[in-house]
Parts: C-alpha cells; sequence; structure tokens
C-alpha cells in the first residue's frame, strides 16, 4: 500500500518511481524469507508435539493409526506374514516411528533380515540414543516435515544422466549481464545514459533467453524439485555430521556422511548451490 502511494506520489518522475520498486521487491523478498523462516520454525514445534502426543497415546496401548507395514509384507518370505510382524497391531506398527519413506522400508528390512550380527554393539547404539531424547525427538521432527518430491534413484539417474544444453560461456554470462546491468541503472540514475538503453538491454537479455526458454522451463522445474529434495535431507544430514557419537555402532553410521574427512551436508550444499545457477 505505501509502495502503491510512493509511486503515485512520485509519478512522472521515471527515477523515483523504479527506485520506489526497487526497494519494494527487496523488502519483500526479505519478509517473504523471514516469514518462511518462522514458519518453518513453527512447523517444527507442532511436528514436536505430534511426537510426544503419540508416544503418550502408545503407552496407552492406542497405535492402531500409525502405519501398519503392509506393504512390506512378502508372500515369498518365511516369517514377513506371520508372528504378527507387520499389519494391524502388528509389532512394525508399534515400534515404527520413521518419518521417510527409505527409513520405512530400512527398518522393515531390519525386521526381514533376521540376523543376530551385532548385538551388542547395537544395544550398546540404542542404550546412547535413550539417553538423547532431544536430539531424538528434534531428528523426527525435522524428517516428519522431509517433502521429497521425487525417489532417491529418480534423483541420482537425473543426475547422472543430465546432459548441458547450452554452451559453456553462458556459465559466466549471467553474471556479466547482471554486472552492466547494475552499471546501466546506475548511470541511468547519473542522467548518462538515456532510457533506451535500458530498453535495449533488456531485449537483448531476453533475446538471449528466449533460445533456450523451452529447455530451460523443463530445467527448472526438475531442478526445482532435486534442489528441494537436497536442501531437506541436507538438514538431518548437518545433525547427524555435527553430533559426536560414542558407541561404536552410531560412530560408524556417522561415518556414512563423512567421506575423507568431508562433510556430506557440505557437498550437498554445493550441489544445490549448482542446480540453482541454472534455474
Amino acid at each position: 500500500m505505501s509502495a502503491g502511494f510512493a509511486i503515485y506520489w512520485f509519478f512522472g518522475d521515471a527515477k523515483w518511481v523504479m527506485g520506489v520498486v526497487l526497494v519494494t521487491v527487496v523488502l519483500f523478498l526479505f519478509l517473504v524469507t523471514r516469514h518462511a523462516t518462522l514458519q518453518y520454525k513453527r512447523d517444527r514445534l507442532l511436528a514436536l508435539l505430534d511426537i510426544n502426543q503419540t508416544e503418550l497415546k502408545v503407552l496407552d496401548r492406542d497405535f492402531h493409526d500409525l502405519p501398519e507395514g503392509d506393504e512390506f509384507k512378502d508372500p515369498l518370505h518365511y516369517f514377513s506374514q506371520d508372528i504378527d510382524l507387520f499389519g494391524r497391531g502388528s509389532f512394525f506398527q508399534y515400534a515404527n516411528r520413521t518419518a521417510l519413506k527409505q527409513g520405512a522400508e530400512t527398518f522393515a528390512g531390519l525386521f526381514k533380515a533376521n540376523t543376530i550380527d551385532g548385538i551388542v554393539e547395537k544395544q550398546e547404539a540404542i542404550k546412547e540414543l535413550g539417553k538423547m531424547p532431544e536430539w531424538r525427538q528434534n531428528f523426527s521432527a525435522i524428517a516428519s516435515l522431509t517433502q521429497a518430491e521425487g525417489k532417491t534413484d529418480t534423483i541420482v539417474n537425473w543426475l547422472t544422466n543430465y546432459v548441458p544444453f547450452v554452451p559453456k560461456i553462458m556459465r559466466y554470462l549471467p553474471l556479466v549481464f547482471s554486472a552492466i546491468s547494475v552499471i546501466l541503472f546506475a548511470l541511468y540514475f547519473l542522467d548518462m545514459v538515456p532510457e533506451s538503453a535500458l530498453v535495449v538491454w533488456l531485449v537483448v537479455g531476453m533475446g538471449v533467453t528466449g533460445m533456450y526458454m523451452k529447455k530451460i522451463m523443463k530445467l527448472g522445474g526438475d531442478a526445482s524439485k532435486v534442489q528441494s529434495t537436497f536442501q531437506q535431507y541436507n538438514k538431518l544430514l548437518h545433525l547427524i555430521e555435527e553430533t559426536e557419537f560414542t558407541s561404536d555402532y552410531l560412530k560408524e553410521l556417522r561415518g556414512n556422511v563423512l567421506r575423507d574427512k568431508e562433510k556430506t551436508s557440505l557437498i550437498d550444499s554445493a550441489i544445490f548451490k549448482a542446480i540453482e545457477q541454472f534455474r
């Protein structure tokens, strides 16, 4: 509303109008980012509340609204359809607290593996996690807010088989174009270049973009899904990397996200920043 009033007040003076528009856009982007941050904090607190309400219900033996795990029943497996492993009122339904599809698949796989390897080490890991309720619940809350847009194998396949369709020079052209645009705007406000120069420059930019518009739109859609997935999983990876475990089993699991002393979350950050350049 204030921006509209300011534009009305300075209407007729293109420089002031453009200045008001630029300030309004910057302020709007700041408020949007701030809103998203506060909204995520709110959602995480609501997720923590839901986690604790669920645990209170389970303590009262009220857990029949949790996932039953019927999809993990295997008619060819020795016991997956027996001993109340999966289904309504099953041990899976009672014990499962995974928030991601891959986690549920891994948890069900442990049930069906029927292995006795590393029992002592796993017991020690459970004891350690049992003393970390805040960490566990925070991890579960973050995981419950993760909305991966696409399967993991689909994303890996997309990244592996991606073939660039623009010349290598296009990697630097956006930076050059942006720098020249800033200079032109500054010169325009200093009355050193006419408005027509800005219009011509805008047309040039639209012309270059138009040559690849169709492919860019498709790439932008695919990249947006991939980037969103990386950003959300990155929160979980960061939480694991910043935690020092004492049990051997948890140390081993943590080591899976620390390759050659380089954090996986940093690698993921580099990937989705690279993806951002193509959006």
